[in-house]
């Protein structure tokens, strides 16, 4: 019999039942339990039945949970991939011979072996003929040139090819040197020399071949001998295929230079200022998630949920039965082996540690606040969990809101400035504090931000490479017309024919031609919107999708349909780009009774007023709101002008809905209290007991008393009462403007409690929520289909809403005394260049 331990859990006996084991007699079988829960943190923290690891393991089938319960972050196999093995590209596996192998180790040796391989083989081939007829022929010749002189000019020609490719090379390094010295600005132009090694290895290799052509052929010593330099016909065609190629290279310059250029210059004018802003807030994130690791360290256990979120480990969270329950048994291999990435996480930031003192640099270190608030931006999910982290932990204990005071004794006394910035981007509707809610959406509004600036630069990419394709069909023309007009001794003839062919052409190819310039010209020109854009196109809502040089896809805010519509069309209409909108504001028309009184409208006036001055509206409204008469039409309705202006622009749909959405319920609400009553409206209807249409049958005395009867009730359901009837006057003077003092007396009543709950249920909502703009970042496959957002796992989401779903809103952090955030173990500026930003994205 084997040894069994208490970590082995507990294990049923083979062929017995729960019934059989237990024993009817035994007192201790229904003995009532109950749950004791211990807590260590300042406040009881939302509880997920995890451990102190987050894994929960099964009482179910361990087969069907076997790979469940491993699964999560840095768990990976170990059988090692066959590094011999290629895809072919006809889709069949091509194995590496030992040969192959062989080749491949001395290609990827070293710069100098890997050159050595490339020019030597082919140059020592070219020398055995200078050999030959060096020694054993010395008088043998082609085309009257002895073949010494002629494979040496293509020894020549074989090795400028790669001198030109050194020299390339080497001269984005001496511009740097020469001009990066006089003007920093100068140093982006490297990066387009650096691009332009191709182009400029071949319009060297040409000029090199053209210039060393001649000299071999007529003015080697053997023509000198024998004092007969003159051309011969074949050098004079040589030297015009020489002197063609040569203008074809340097035309093939000329358009990828333009091509670069274009593309730095509108990268510098379109992204510029939006990376900076964005590098600039994660720095402000990494700032808070330090001091904030700082006070909370991290899977502390009152932000063990919201760690598990940012760090991506929650697949090993929800490795859990049913019940919730852990088995003792499988427990400490699993959180030994969901650990294994942590620790592997602190080895690679201690050898960073080191690294930066050596280099003075902060490199490979993935427990940076940096590294994590970078990855945590990448997902809505944990965008909201390191929001969610952030607040809670820097707001103090008992608060319901984050305050500019609160960020200044967090940081220490060091960074007052970025104290005083923290807070400025924080608060977004500058009402002078932080809700929760306000804070997840800033926070995922900075992910969206980063994700849109990656897509665009993706899809503008694209787009510059189809113009580059594009300019490159078009040299070739060039190309094959220049080596006909140096070849063809009648240019003119060929010139007229090909003249004629372009111009016929050119009714064939006109739409098209125009298409594409002036798509190029909206494209890099205009340049209207961006990746994750809300634009409004005839009336129409949409997202932009993806942007190519030719077509443009929407999604429909509407119904999500994908619209994909031509640049050339955009071009002619109205784009109105919501996103790059500031503070907006909506009118509204409400159509009113005839009879309503000045007193009522004012008071509608007064209570929209205090409506957007409340403490819960005033992060969605501003203070100001007009009330209008614009129209009473033909004296039997008056026409309302509305006016509301937001906080924020309506690029968020979730948000801009809710808003409305609360508006237009305050407003009925209060258009019921006063009352004010539709055209027509408010009055019993003719024939009715409150409205009797009398005879004879009926006295005047009682359908008076019936008048005065729903008079007096219709008095007692106004928010504000009438007040009493003055004596007519024959003549009224004055300005008649802003409320009468019997208006400022009059007491409102109060609203109704089912109302005002009924009203804050209803436009509860996610603050991170914006199913129009959220979509995963995208491969770099160019694709016009719809991207499949894999950000809502249905287990995921359960854990995302039990650790969001949460009655305590207040802060964690306690006021008398926490450690303070040095200036020193602040992290780095990140002080990051355009060409840092797209390699990293």
């Amino acid at each position: 019999m084997s040894k069994r331990f208490s970590r082995d859990g507990f294990r049923q006996l083979r062929g017995s039942s729960p019934q059989r084991m237990a024993n009817s007699n035994d007192a201790t079988i229904d003995i009532p339990l109950t749950t004791v829960t211990t807590n260590t943190g300042v406040r009881p923290a939302i509880h997920i039945e995890t451990s102190a690891y987050g894994h929960q393991p099964s009482f179910s089938d361990p087969i069907q949970n076997e790979k469940a319960t491993l699964y999560g972050k840095n768990v990976a196999g170990r059988r090692r991939a066959k590094n011999n093995i290629r895809d072919g590209r006809d889709g069949e596996e091509e194995i590496l011979t030992q040969m192959g192998k062989i080749y491949e180790k001395i290609l990827n040796f070293s710069v100098v072996t890997r050159y050595f391989l490339y020019v030597l083989p082919l140059a020592l081939v070219i020398a055995i003929p200078i050999t030959v007829g060096a020694t054993a022929a010395p008088g043998a010749k082609i085309g009257g040139v002895r073949i010494v002189w002629l494979f040496l000019w293509l020894e020549v020609v074989w090795l400028s090819l790669w001198v030109s490719k050194l020299a390339a090379k080497t001269i984005p390094w001496i511009f740097q040197f020469l001009c990066g010295i006089v003007s920093s600005g100068t140093r982006k132009y490297v990066v387009v020399l650096q691009a332009l090694e191709i182009p400029l290895s071949l319009a060297g290799w040409a000029l090199t071949s053209l210039a060393t052509f001649v000299p071999l052929m007529t003015r080697n010593p053997d023509r000198r001998f024998e004092k007969n330099t003159k051309i011969q016909p074949w050098d004079i065609v040589v030297q015009k295929i020489l002197a063609a190629a040569l203008i074809t290279a340097l035309i093939y310059l000329g358009e990828k230079l333009i091509i670069q250029l274009i593309s730095i210059s509108y990268h510098r004018k379109q992204f510029n200022a939006k990376i900076k802003t964005s590098k600039r807030h994660i720095y402000l994130l990494s700032l808070l998630y330090d001091a904030s690791r700082r006070l909370f360290p991290a899977y502390c256990p009152e932000f063990v949920d919201e760690d598990y979120v940012i760090n991506g480990s929650i697949h090993i969270a929800l490795a859990k039965t049913p019940s919730g329950r852990m088995r003792s048994g499988s427990a400490t291999p699993l959180r030994f082996v969901q650990n294994v990435g942590r620790f592997g996480d602190k080895i690679t930031a201690a050898f960073g540690n080191i690294a930066q003192e050596v280099t003075g640099r902060q490199v490979f270190n993935p427990e940076a606040p940096h590294s994590i608030v970078v990855e945590a931006l990448e997902k809505n999910r944990s965008s909201e969990a390191l929001a969610q982290r952030l607040w809670m932990s820097l707001v103090v204990e008992g608060k319901d809101a984050l305050y500019e005071e609160d960020i200044r004794e967090v940081l220490g006394a060091g960074p007052e400035a970025e104290a005083e910035e923290c807070f400025a981007c924080l608060d977004r509707d500058s009402n002078g504090d932080v809700s929760l809610d306000e804070m997840i959406l800033t926070v995922c509004e900075f992910g969206r931000d980063r994700r849109s600036i990656v897509n665009s630069l993706h899809d503008v990419d694209q787009a510059i490479n189809v113009l580059d394709g594009l300019l490159c069909f078009v040299v070739f023309i060039l190309s094959v017309l220049i080596f006909v007009a140096f070849l063809n001794t009648s240019f003119t003839t060929t010139l007229a024919t090909a003249g004629t062919a372009l111009l016929s052409m050119s009714f064939v190819f006109a739409t098209t031609t125009q298409e594409v310039l002036g798509s190029c010209i909206f494209l890099f020109v205009k340049h209207p919107y961006d990746v994750g854009d809300r634009v409004d196109i005839n009336g129409i809502q949409l997202t932009v999708e993806h942007i190519s040089l030719l077509f443009t896809v929407f999604k429909q805010v509407a119904d999500y349909k994908m619209t994909q519509v031509p640049n050339i069309v955009l071009n002619t209409v109205w784009v109105d780009n919501i996103s790059r909108s500031s503070a907006m504001r909506e009118r509204l028309l409400v159509n009113i009774s005839f009879d309503t009184t000045l007193e009522d409208i004012q008071l509608l006036r007064n209570e929209m007023e205090a409506f957007v001055r409340d403490k819960d509206n005033s992060r969605d409204f501003q203070p100001d709101i007009d009330v209008e008469v614009t129209g009473i039409n033909a004296m039997d309705k008056m026409e309302l002008k509305v006016e509301i202006r937001h906080k924020s622009n309506w690029a968020n749909e979730t948000v801009r809905a809710a808003r409305r959405s609360k508006f237009m319920c305050a407003l009925v609400l209060a258009l019921r209290r006063i009352p004010i009553y539709a055209p027509g409206g408010g009055g019993a209807p003719l024939g009715s007991s409150d409205m009797p249409s009398y005879t004879v049958s009926v006295s005047d005395a009682e359908a008076a008393a019936n008048r005065d009867a729903f008079a007096q009730t219709k008095e007692a359901k106004r928010l504000v009462p009438s007040p009493p009837a003055a004596p007519p006057h024959p003549t009224t003077t004055g300005d008649s403007t802003g409320p009468s003092p019997s208006l400022r007396n009059r007491t409102p009543n109060p609203t109704p409690a089912s109302e005002k709950s009924t009203l804050d249920a209803l436009h509860t909502r996610a603050p991170a929520a914006d199913p129009a703009r959220d979509t995963e970042p995208r491969t770099r496959t160019p694709t016009t289909q719809p991207r499949p957002d894999h950000d809502h796992d249905p287990a995921l989401d359960q854990v995302r809403a039990s650790l969001l779903r949460r009655h305590e809103t207040l802060g964690k952090r306690r006021c008398p005394r926490f450690p303070t955030v040095h200036e020193d173990s602040l992290p780095p500026r990140i002080d990051m260049t355009f060409r840092d930003f797209v390699g990293e994205a």
